[in-house]
């Protein structure tokens, strides 16, 4: 088994508090009805919660039983191979101090929920200070770059779930930092949607994000962004006039197909929308040849 699948969880640290021992009883509840004896194999780890919260007794018994579990998740038929003829489920979560996803398929019928991956990594100097939406918004681009062999291109859509609801206004963003722009132009690569599922709901990758910070079950998630994208496509306003123009300056006859031929009152705005526009594509100055050969970032037109 690839080791880079199942690492967010076999490096779990070993709890040392109560909250930080259901967080972990939580995660691993969700997966029980597929390893063989989970009360048993739990039963050390449980008994620690009955009663009235005291402190942790961290016994060989219980360290055994804490990384037994843990190695079900890599020893049991717990992650299933994934099925290119099903649709994929992405759960992810942003703490303030790191990104954990689970790349789910469901097998069976009914079908029920069955890990391929589990993702996690710890935030970088510069991403600790992104604002919760973008931490959120980072943590789908990094879950979709780590399992993108599977996800690009899928058969069908698949489905994200995050567990805030405030990424829907990147729907209808007219105006994006350099910085989203390059992640809107990968989004279009894939063909998913983005669904908000609270984190008392999000268990799973919700326990692996914050490990340190309660867990749930699974719920019906609500649509938040539709299926044709994460982000609005980017909008090129200079397009209709451009091509109204044409009717006293229309393309010349060698003007390549596909693309668009700007006339000369226009130019002078298309080469700072080039250079300047953060949803071009080039935050930083770049030829107007080599950018209009490569016709990205923006809609195709004619050498000048």
């Amino acid at each position: 088994m690839d080791t880079n699948k199942v690492r967010a969880v076999s490096e779990w640290p070993a709890p040392a508090t109560i909250k930080e021992l259901q967080w972990f009883l939580g995660f691993a509840n969700f997966y029980r009805r597929f390893i063989r004896s989970y009360s048993s194999v739990a039963a050390p780890l449980t008994t620690l919660l009955r009663g009235k919260p005291k402190k942790l007794s961290w016994t060989d018994q219980v360290r055994a039983a804490f990384q037994r579990l843990k190695d079900c998740f890599t020893t049991a038929p717990i992650l299933c191979h994934p099925d290119s003829d099903r649709p994929f489920v992405v759960e992810v979560v942003a703490s303030s101090s790191g990104l954990r996803a689970v790349l789910s398929q469901r097998h069976g019928d009914p079908g029920k929920v069955h890990p391929c991956a589990f993702y996690s990594r710890k935030l970088t100097t510069a991403e600790v200070n992104y604002d919760v939406g973008n931490r959120e918004l980072l943590a789908i681009k990094a879950a979709l770059e780590e399992w993108r062999h599977w996800l690009e291109g899928a058969r069908h859509p698949f489905q994200v779930l995050t567990d805030h609801r405030n990424l829907e206004y990147l729907c209808g963003a007219k105006r994006l930092n350099p910085r989203q722009a390059r992640w809107a132009l990968f989004f279009t690569h894939f063909q998913f949607t983005v669904s908000y599922r609270p984190g008392s709901k999000n268990g799973k990758a919700d326990a692996l994000s914050r490990q340190s910070e309660g867990a749930g079950v699974l719920g019906q998630p609500e649509p938040i962004l539709p299926a044709t994208a994460l982000l609005a496509p980017v909008r090129w306003d200079l397009l209709g006039e451009i091509r109204r123009a044409h009717a006293e300056e229309p393309p010349p006859a060698d003007c390549p197909p596909r693309r668009l031929f700007v006339p000369s009152q226009f130019r002078p705005q298309v080469m700072r929308w080039v250079h300047e526009a953060p949803s071009s594509g080039h935050p930083v100055p770049v030829g107007p040849l080599s950018w209009s050969a490569a016709g990205s970032g923006g809609p195709p037109w004619a050498l000048m």
